[in-house]
């Protein structure tokens, strides 16, 4: 039976079907590109927070830095769009983060990541921990408080945002409080249920959705490489705790809660949140108050994450 979802969330499932139509190519790339935005927040950047960019090994990055004074969380954002979309520079996550910014208590850093096919993996989560790695490196110079460290991100953000979970445990990088997993894609083979049983509220295809992420990898094989679908890591030992916050109607919420799972089979904490009226991507809707409800959990997430670091005492996730 198909789900009564809300106007605005029916207006997105639209765009969804427009801007992917009959499948996805190469030829329609600078089309989807063109179509692809953020909608900008009802309540816009905040006046408060500095937004300045800089470039850390190559690679820019958007700060967002809220007022006052000490050593600051810092927070590594990685941007959404299915791992060929989307742009951390293009201002469509200015309102968006600059809250994040001031309602967490952190500075926000934005990745501007190389995009796939131009970029394949593993350019993008390369670029992703190289500005991670950089500004942890030299936490004077960015006003970082060092012990209070996390990662998050959006769809394809999500993804990376796991896997460099991951990269900080393998090569000795900096330790994370919290990695604040949105909507976050998983498992790059699309195989679970979900994805083989479509709803009329899905977003997508599962052939659609693989044709996305043959742009982004270059073989069959590396569908499965920890580093593209994390929920194939075959040691998750020693990760940093995972909140996965998750839409109802995503296929991917299938995956996220397999991976909250076996996170917790290796002794990760990690609690996986149903938002009940959601498809994939309805948190960036401006006025819908389900998505602002969203929102601004996410950032008391961060927030009481932020503020445990920061004090120095262990973290302690909770679904509420």
């Amino acid at each position: 039976m198909t789900m009564e979802l809300d106007a605005p969330v029916r207006a997105l499932l639209d765009q969804y079907r427009s801007m992917a139509g009959g499948g996805v190519s190469l030829d329609d790339l600078p089309t989807m590109r063109g179509m692809f935005q953020v909608p900008d927040l009802s309540d816009g950047p905040v006046e408060d927070v500095e937004i300045s960019d800089v470039v850390i090994g190559d690679v820019p990055v958007r700060l967002y830095r809220p007022p006052g004074g000490g050593g600051l969380p810092l927070h590594v954002y990685f941007h959404g769009g299915g791992f060929v979309l989307g742009s951390a520079l293009s201002g469509d996550l200015d309102g968006l983060l600059s809250r994040r910014a001031l309602d967490a208590a952190c500075l926000v850093a934005s990745v501007e990541y190389r995009l796939a096919p131009e970029h394949r993996f593993p350019a993008g989560v390369d670029d992703c921990y190289t500005a991670l790695t950089g500004l942890a490196a030299d936490p004077a110079g960015y006003g970082i408080a060092p012990h209070a460290i996390t990662v998050g991100g959006s769809s394809s953000g999500g993804n990376f945002a796991a896997a460099i979970a991951l990269m900080t445990r393998d090569l000795g990088g900096p330790a994370l409080a919290l990695q604040l997993l949105e909507i976050a894609g998983t498992d790059l083979t699309k195989s679970s249920a979900a994805w083989r049983n479509p709803r009329p509220e899905h977003d997508t295809t599962r052939e659609t959705d693989l044709a996305m992420v043959d742009l982004y990898l270059s073989s069959l094989a590396e569908r499965t490489h920890p580093y593209a679908s994390p929920l194939f890591a075959p040691d998750l030992e020693g990760l940093a705790p995972a909140y996965f916050m998750n839409a109802e109607f995503d296929p991917r919420r299938d995956e996220c809660e397999a991976y909250a799972v076996r996170l917790r089979d290796a002794g990760v904490q990690a609690v996986s949140r149903t938002m009940p009226g959601h498809i994939h991507g309805s948190v960036t809707l401006p006025d819908w108050q389900p998505a602002r409800d969203w929102r601004a959990t996410a950032n008391a997430v961060l927030a009481s994450v932020n503020a445990t670091a920061r004090a120095g005492r262990p973290v302690q996730l909770t679904a509420s």
